[in-house]
């Protein structure tokens, strides 16, 4: 019985290994080595009572306390923002998705607060002047609405840039599984900037 149970906990063993580890980032690793672990126990092929029972119990278990994971904001983030997983290590797309337009939003604040502060290189749109009327006075009716459009320019301009970093980020190769992630951000942190902030502060 033992030998037949034994290959069943064997990824869980292997899996708090993984998790344990002091010199790399781990939260990312998280969702894929819960998708490992699921797709292991399921082509675990036990041949006696003992062994059936574990393993389906332990399939049930790890699906209603671990799936969930998989949506959890902070999770799903780190795992899209580790360059050895990205949107692939997600069993569902809808999953990996929610997780883009998370980062996505954040990443349109950060812009957008950066362009309030004139802390980056993206050129703020100029404000409209306000027209003045025809007896000659400084305000204008049309203020209001100029002001609404230049903030409105401003987002739309912030989720744009927004949008294209993530892309040029999703379509960098996958890093090597070997290799350390936080090394890859060190060498990216000029050309992704906003993404590098975020992955540091996840």
């Amino acid at each position: 019985m033992i030998t037949d149970c034994a290959p069943i906990l064997k990824p869980f063993e292997y899996m708090t290994t993984e998790l344990s580890g002091e010199k790399y980032p781990t939260l990312s690793l998280v969702i894929p080595l819960i998708r490992g672990l699921q797709h292991t126990v399921r082509n675990v092929r036990p041949e006696t009572d003992a062994g059936i029972l574990l393993k389906n119990s332990l399939v049930a278990i790890v699906a209603r306390r671990l799936g969930s994971l998989e949506k959890d904001k902070i999770v799903s983030k780190s795992t899209l923002l580790d360059p050895k997983f990205k949107k692939t290590a997600f069993g569902l797309t809808d999953n990996a998705d929610n997780a883009e337009k998370w980062l996505v939003a954040e990443l349109t604040s950060i812009i957008s607060f950066n362009n309030d502060a004139g802390d980056n290189n993206i050129n703020n749109i100029s404000e409209i002047p306000a027209s003045s009327t025809s007896t000659g006075s400084s305000y204008s009716l049309w203020d209001h609405f100029d002001q609404k459009v230049t903030e409105v320019r401003s987002v739309i301009c912030s989720n744009v840039f927004a949008t294209l970093m993530m892309r040029q980020y999703l379509e960098l190769p996958h890093l090597h599984r070997g290799k350390n992630s936080l090394d890859f951000w060190k060498q990216h942190k000029m050309t992704l900037p906003e993404l590098y902030f975020n992955y540091n502060f996840n």
